[in-house]
C-alpha cells in the first residue's frame, strides 16, 4: 500500500511562542473538527510535538498519509483555514524545516491491514 510516513520539525518565530501555544490549544479544543479533516487528506495518523532547543521553540509533525489525499491548503474547512493562518503567523520561514529520513515502520499485521482497507475505501469514495 502506498503511503508516506513523515516526521518534520519547524521553528516557531521568535516572539510568537504564546501564539503558537494558542494554536495548539485551538487544535486540542477542536480535535473533533481536526479528525474530520483526515479523510479528505487521506491522513491515517497525525501527531504534533513541541520541543525547545537553544532558547527556541519547535513544533514537529509526525504523519502517516496516503499518496492520493488532498492538500490542506485547498481545504474548504474552517479548521484548516485557521490552521494555515496560525502556520503563517507562527512558523519561521527563514529557518529551514528539519525533515527526518524515514527508514522503517513496525506495524502489527492487523494495523497494516486496517491502513490498507482504509486507504482503498478513501480512494473509492474520492472517485
Amino acid at each position: 500500500m502506498p503511503y508516506t510516513t513523515e516526521f518534520m520539525t519547524f521553528a516557531v518565530k521568535q516572539g510568537a511562542e504564546k501564539r503558537a501555544a494558542e494554536w495548539m490549544a485551538l487544535l486540542v479544543q477542536r480535535q473533533v473538527d481536526c479528525v474530520a479533516t483526515l479523510d479528505r487528506e487521506h491522513m491515517h495518523f497525525e501527531s504534533i510535538f513541541k520541543s525547545e532547543r537553544n532558547s527556541r521553540t519547535y513544533l514537529s509533525w509526525y504523519s502517516v498519509q496516503g499518496e492520493s489525499g488532498a492538500n490542506v491548503k485547498s481545504s474548504p474547512l474552517e479548521i484548516d483555514r485557521l490552521h494555515m493562518e496560525f502556520w503563517r503567523e507562527c512558523i519561521d520561514p527563514d529557518v529551514p524545516p528539519e525533515k527526518f529520513v524515514h527508514l522503517v515502520n513496525f506495524l502489527p499485521a492487523v494495523v497494516q491491514e486496517a491502513l490498507e482497507v482504509r486507504e482503498v475505501s478513501l480512494r473509492e469514495s474520492a472517485a
